[in-house]
């Protein structure tokens, strides 16, 4: 089980870090910019940031767990921001082209860029509790023990390893960041999909 919540965190954090945002559009433009390298320092703080919000993350979802009472409100409130945040990316027609970077950083300035951005980010709190959540009551994951550092790592991998596909492909993700199907509808539907299912199971 710590091997597959190793694995599993690593494809989600892949996966959920596909969708262009400040992080991987600044990696984006950076690469294109050749400059590669404050890339790599870029990702790898932002990545670090992701690794302790991850941490804040299950440990309150373990203290939700541990309360039953405010996990089952919080839970309601979870699914409607879920559902909210869906259909928000669903309609809207903006694209992440629109998001401007100042990428005038080389070597290892790019580290503190990165970690600038990575904290100016809190939404992946909120986003990482919703997934931890799921994962776990699936038993997907398991963050007891040695679990917990596993899902941490994972998580942190995924993202770093995103941003290093980010780097290397350059250019070629500007098809990606100004897909607007890709970008906004199917994140839009996914989490639409997990804020009902989350209050389905409430109910059930």
């Amino acid at each position: 089980m710590i091997i597959q919540t190793l694995i599993v965190a690593f494809i989600v954090s892949y996966i959920g870090s596909i969708p262009p945002g400040t992080i991987n559009v600044s990696v984006m433009q950076l690469a294109i910019l050749k400059k590669r390298r404050a890339a790599v320092f870029f990702a790898l703080a932002a990545s670090a940031v992701e690794f302790i919000y991850a941490g804040i993350t299950v440990q309150f979802h373990i203290f939700l767990n541990n309360n039953e009472t405010i996990a089952d409100y919080f839970k309601i409130i979870t699914s409607i921001a879920l559902i909210a945040l869906g259909l928000y990316n669903i309609f809207s027609k903006s694209t992440s082209s629109s998001i401007k970077v100042d990428t005038k950083v080389t070597g290892r300035h790019g580290f503190l860029r990165g970690l600038i951005l990575g904290i100016l980010n809190p939404m992946t709190i909120p986003f990482w509790l919703a997934i931890t959540t799921y994962l776990e009551n699936d038993d997907l994951i398991n963050v007891d023990g040695y679990g917990f550092w596993m899902y941490l790592i994972g998580l942190a991998t995924g993202t770093f390893c995103l941003l290093l596909t980010v780097n290397a492909s350059g250019k070629r993700f500007t098809k990606i960041a100004d897909n607007t199907f890709l970008v906004h509808k199917v994140p839009g539907f996914l989490l639409l999909g997990l804020g009902v299912y989350f209050l389905l199971k409430l109910v059930m």
